[in-house]
């Protein structure tokens, strides 16, 4: 055997985090711009960005949960407001004094057929 085959060293197998890292590169399709190598020494600056996007991604579906939310009142505040109308109208229908006078008339009471007397009391006649 020859000296210098006795002293190469093995070129280092990738371990599984790189294998990951560059079949991501390759999926993305940048693996001929961005190398492990810059992955790895851009290493924070990555996660910063990523968990910054995931923070984005989050605060997007809380405010779209908010807005169905606020929808979803808006449209029961709607419902009600129309069935207070249609009470209100009903009860304003039924307050006549028509309305009062054929209702109450089987239990015997009578509309007046005079405006009621108004009865004066002088100061110091009920001490």
């Amino acid at each position: 055997m020859e000296e210098n085959e006795l002293h190469t060293t093995p070129t280092p197998q990738p371990n599984a985090f790189q294998r990951i890292v560059e079949t991501v590169l390759h999926v993305f399709g940048i693996d001929d711009f961005i190398s492990y190598a810059q992955v790895i020494h851009n290493f924070l600056f990555i996660a910063a960005i990523v968990f910054i996007g995931v923070l984005e991604i989050f605060n997007t579906h809380l405010s779209v949960r908010f807005y169905r939310g606020i929808n979803k009142k808006q449209e029961a505040v709607k419902e009600l407001r129309w069935e207070y109308m249609t009470v209100k109208t009903e009860m304003n229908q039924k307050s006549k004094q028509s309305v009062l006078q054929t209702v109450l008339e089987p239990t015997g009471l009578k509309t007046l057929q005079e405006p009621p007397k108004k009865i004066e009391v002088k100061k110091g006649t009920l001490e």
